[in-house]
């Protein structure tokens, strides 16, 4: 299980380590009787790669899940911060003349990445559309396999019919964009950096406390 908290900017943590800390919930679970650990996690912010170590309390008893504290922009397995893929995400999904190597090309630059690569935004879309039907109670399997037909497209560029092996094209992923769409409604990616960042942070602290899951 996890516990999302609203981190501070990463860039503030000394010697790039960046340490999750909540009294109340340590107070909480200390007193239930949970013992006290730590877990590290690698996430790469602009140029500079950090360790996020994140509390989780166990209970040797049969029945009680590992609780784990997270900050809102770690999605675990993902090497980014959470406005990273939404950023790319949605740039992506509402512009249908745009590909995946343009938004993901846009995205390395709008946050000082050294790589984006556009194969990271097509799973973290896939990963999105898939947490979106599983709560909507859709079948995600049949969704996901209808939306990802004949990836055969134009290299991903949205224009023409020459065939580029290995890039969706329009066709192919207007489903999974249509979906991530309704929910990314930020209109913020013009703004100003920190707006950004805390726009799409608050979306993922959201959308955890309404779904108790994490949105990637």
């Amino acid at each position: 299980m996890h516990i999302i908290t609203q981190g501070v900017p990463i860039e503030d943590c000394k010697d790039k380590i960046y340490r999750v800390k909540s009294a109340a919930e340590e107070e909480k679970y200390q007193k239930a009787g949970y013992q006290r650990h730590e877990r590290e996690y690698k996430i790469t912010s602009g140029h500079k790669d950090y360790i996020v170590i994140c509390l989780e309390y166990r209970k040797d008893e049969k029945g009680h899940e590992p609780v784990v504290i997270i900050p809102d922009f770690l999605m675990r397995g993902r090497r980014y911060p959470v406005e990273v893929y939404l950023y790319a995400i949605e740039i992506y999904s509402k512009d249908p003349e745009k590909g995946q190597r343009e938004a993901a090309e846009e995205t390395r630059k709008r946050f000082d990445l050294v790589t984006f690569a556009h194969t990271t935004l097509g799973r973290a879309l896939k990963a999105l559309v898939c947490n979106l039907n599983k709560v909507a109670g859709m079948n995600a399997d049949r969704e996901g396999s209808g939306a990802e037909a004949e990836p055969t497209g134009d290299g991903g560029g949205g224009k023409g019919n020459t065939k580029a092996p290995g890039f969706p094209t329009v066709q192919a992923t207007w489903r999974l964009r249509e979906r991530a769409a309704q929910l990314l409604n930020e209109n913020v990616t013009h703004a100003d950096l920190q707006m950004v960042i805390a726009a799409y942070r608050k979306k993922a602290r959201d959308w955890f406390l309404e779904h108790r899951r994490l949105l990637l």
